[in-house]
């Protein structure tokens, strides 16, 4: 017996059905774009896709007199919604040369080991010198957090990473990203599907920071966090912890629900979760604002408009580019980096 849209006694019912219809639709129409069986965001995912959708047109021009149009619309949409849900993460695949290593920690006692530490070198030439390093710190000599604020995106859209100082051992910058295929680029749309695995980069501040300043032109500002020790070996150890996991089960990215900043809050205690929840997390343009306001940074005494005119960091680090004191430059006369030169590392 034909179902028909008459069928369904409720007109809200019928409402709400062919709603639902339209925005898994769409959703689904981007799974193909994105997540379809040629490249991502291809020519052909994207013909694919519009074929998908004359079908579903075709077929309800031809039968919706006898078949309820929300059946056919929901049983093209399971076609597409069904094997996009196997689709499983991988550390097998074929990289960009900056995403190709899979890094690991080793932690023995007080001693932390990166594996596939990055250390790229970037030539203003364009020239790009690909180093994986293994690099040993000592948690007990873990002083300081530091913070970076990639504006690449303005007010909607920027990129936190941390800098942990070890003092005479050297910093650790942390940068979270889109793990990338070669040929493949970001898209805060891709985001939204299957498109890229999540990856935690630990590499050096000449590397992740230079590449945004220098190579990419893009403005970047430092803060220094206000923690107590404690909370600066929370937020490591959770790091450390969460890229090992990456390690082993990979995830993929996500940009509303494990992106470069929701994911710090996923690794978070459940009480630092709930003080995290702030709209600047999705619109992370703003994050310093937040972090800021919260009272997390060293320089609280300055207004925000006057803390982050002096944050700016990108136009010393290009003067900077092939200094060996890359790092401790462009922290020299900022709020907040007063004692860099004069505490000596925790023991």
């Amino acid at each position: 017996m034909p179902i028909r849209l008459q069928a369904i006694r409720h007109p809200w019912l019928a409402k709400a059905l062919s709603w639902l219809c339209l925005l898994l639709g769409i959703y689904a129409f981007g799974a193909i774009i994105y997540d379809g069986p040629f490249a991502s965001a291809s020519l052909s995912n994207t013909l694919l896709s519009l074929c998908w959708v004359t079908c579903i047109w075709f077929i309800t021009k031809r039968y919706g007199d006898k078949i309820a149009p929300q059946w056919i619309s929901l049983a093209f949409i399971a076609v597409v919604l069904i094997p996009w849900s196997f689709i499983m993460p991988s550390n097998d695949r074929d990289w960009a040369p900056e995403f190709s290593k899979t890094g690991w920690v080793e932690i023995e006692g007080d001693q932390i080991t990166f594996h596939h530490f990055r250390n790229f070198d970037y030539g203003l030439d364009g020239a790009i010198t690909e180093k994986w390093e293994t690099r040993v710190v000592h948690l007990s000599k873990l002083r300081h957090i530091d913070y970076f604020h990639d504006d690449f995106g303005g007010k909607l859209m920027g990129h936190p990473m941390l800098s942990f100082d070890f003092g005479d051992e050297g910093r650790i910058c942390l940068s979270i990203e889109t793990r990338r295929e070669k040929d493949e680029h970001f898209t805060p749309l891709g985001g939204l599907y299957k498109m890229y695995e999540l990856q935690y980069i630990f590499g050096s501040e000449e590397d992740i920071i230079r590449l945004r300043t220098n190579i990419r032109k893009e403005k970047v500002y430092l803060y220094r966090f206000d923690f107590t020790p404690e909370k600066n070996r929370e937020i490591f150890l959770a790091s450390v912890k969460t890229q090992n996991e990456l390690h082993e089960n990979p995830r993929f990215y996500h940009i509303l629900r494990a992106n470069c900043t929701t994911s710090l809050r996923n690794q978070a205690s459940p009480k630092d979760q709930e003080t995290l929840k702030d709209w600047r997390m999705l619109a992370n343009g703003q994050l310093d604002a937040m972090v800021k306001e919260k009272g997390w940074i060293k320089g609280d005494s300055l207004s925000f408009k006057d803390l982050r005119k002096q944050a700016l960091i990108t136009d010393d680090a290009q003067k900077l580019h092939d200094s060996d004191e890359f790092s401790e430059a462009i922290r020299a006369g900022r709020k907040g980096f007063e004692d860099t030169y004069s505490n000596s590392p925790r023991s």
